[in-house]
């Protein structure tokens, strides 16, 4: 029996059980549904798979851009992954040495940025800075509907624990519901706090980055950040939303911390409670949030991280850290400065209960 499975979840005892380390930056991570596998992809062409267990790593080729998200289909034996260049790839994740089952080329035209898949595992859903949101098969990736109403970039989808709605949300704060069987648009959720155009900028800073349903659909959190106060470097203050799924109310929830960043993912624990990572110089946290409370309960500070996956036994989350080599962001050295060192990560697993005495 897992020892996980003997101790009560309890987030105020988040602490750093194991850290993967990695020579570039990776952005996104997940864990998959079997629990053994954590996948995690970024700043290149390629995905790695950690067996959790033995650490032992395995580079799943196939990509020819940045990774810009992942998704695993519920309880089944399949991964999709999609790039900066369009392309989505369906992966036989648990193979021995794993490759594409089926790839869709050009699925949009440019980033995509979010991928989502349907409860019944049935759908996977893409969107990108096309501004569109597509709906394809996860059997052979035949593309199945297109969803067109957001005027700006598309940086999040999810679908709700039902199965016949689908959320997404855009870089001016809209989060727009949509019926799954029909493509219809049925109502818009105001985020419009998350986007800051302030006179002076050249640029709109925010959006909707991540969203996420708790288990029963009764909640949705959107995240991102508030009162950017320029484009440049954009310092503001990490915020999300928790919306009620049937009224549409909502709840701001902010944190102490400022920062030049956001928060880029959320999920819900099994007892309900929002957990947030965040980025950002000096302000980068991660955050935890009982129901119905605004200010979070917890706070682990450290590194920027961009994105928080739930182990399935739902007492671990993993977040890929930033870990600095270089000198400062851009991994310049400071005695030899013809020579470049990337930044790498530390893909953080965090166990949350009681540390065992």
């Amino acid at each position: 029996m897992n020892a996980t499975e003997q101790k009560t979840l309890d987030a105020s005892q988040a602490r750093a059980a194991k850290t993967l380390k990695y020579e570039r930056q990776l952005t996104r991570c997940r864990v998959s549904p079997c629990g053994r596998y954590l996948v995690a992809g970024g700043q290149e062409p390629l995905l790695h798979r950690w067996d959790l267990e033995t650490e032992q790593r395995t580079t799943l080729e196939g990509h020819t851009g940045w990774i810009a998200d992942l998704a695993f289909e519920t309880g089944g034996k399949r991964l999709f992954s999609a790039d900066y260049h369009g392309t989505v790839h369906c992966w036989e994740y648990a193979a021995a040495e794993p490759k594409p089952l089926w790839t869709i080329r050009e699925a949009h035209a440019g980033w995509i940025r979010a991928l989502a898949v349907s409860p019944d595992s049935n759908l996977l859903a893409t969107a990108g800075n096309d501004r569109f949101v597509r709906l394809w098969s996860t059997t052979d990736g035949a593309k199945v509907r297109e969803l067109s109403g957001h005027a700006g970039y598309i940086f999040s989808v999810a679908f709700h624990p039902g199965g016949k709605s689908l959320v997404s949300g855009d870089l001016f704060g809209r989060i727009l519901e949509w019926e799954v069987g029909t493509g219809v648009q049925k109502r818009e959720f105001d985020a419009k706090t998350l986007h800051t155009r302030g006179d002076d900028f050249l640029a709109d800073v925010g959006g909707v980055r991540a969203l996420a349903f708790d288990r029963e659909g009764n909640r949705l959190a959107a995240a991102g950040m508030t009162d950017a106060k320029s484009n440049t470097f954009c310092p503001g203050t990490p915020a999300a939303i928790l919306f009620d799924w049937e009224s549409g109310s909502a709840q701001q929830l902010r944190v102490k911390e400022k920062s030049d960043g956001y928060i880029n993912a959320v999920r819900f624990l099994a007892d309900g409670t929002l957990a947030g990572q965040g980025e950002g110089s000096g302000g980068a946290a991660l955050w935890f949030w009982k129901p119905g409370d605004a200010e979070p309960f917890h706070v682990v500070k450290g590194q920027s991280g961009y994105d928080l996956d739930v182990h399935p036994d739902g007492m671990r989350i993993v977040v890929p850290l930033f870990a600095p080599i270089g000198h400062g962001g851009n991994g310049r050295r400071a005695m030899k400065r013809e020579e470049y060192t990337a930044n790498g990560t530390q893909v953080t697993v965090f166990e949350l209960f009681a540390k065992p005495v």
